[in-house]
């Protein structure tokens, strides 16, 4: 896996630094393990994201269009905002952000 998140797993991680009312930069560890230990389960913060990417779309509000291009494309080819995310797609954000242990698999 990638260590770095994707665009869209930044949605899921801006939203849940949003909902806990927290900034996501220049914080001590200590500060961060307090914030980890606030995150709700996976399924609270899934309906939550979606919850609120819902509420977007409903309000018309389209923050901005999600942009792929890597090495060798011809054209950028451009994805809209989405109006919701998969359960995966927030269990990996929630786990490269930080804020979810990942478990490891035996």
């Amino acid at each position: 896996m990638n260590p770095f998140p994707t665009s869209k797993e930044d949605i899921v991680i801006d939203l849940v630094f949003g909902w806990l009312g927290e900034s996501r930069i220049n914080r001590t560890q200590a500060e961060y393990e307090a914030i980890i230990a606030r995150v709700p389960k996976d399924e609270a913060v899934h309906s939550y994201v979606n919850q609120k990417l819902r509420e977007l779309a409903q309000r018309g509000v389209v923050p901005y269009e999600i942009c792929y291009f890597k090495h060798g494309d011809r054209h950028p080819w451009y994805q809209s905002f989405p109006t919701s995310l998969s359960r995966e797609t927030v269990r990996t954000a929630l786990t490269k952000s930080g804020l979810r242990r990942s478990k490891k698999r035996a």
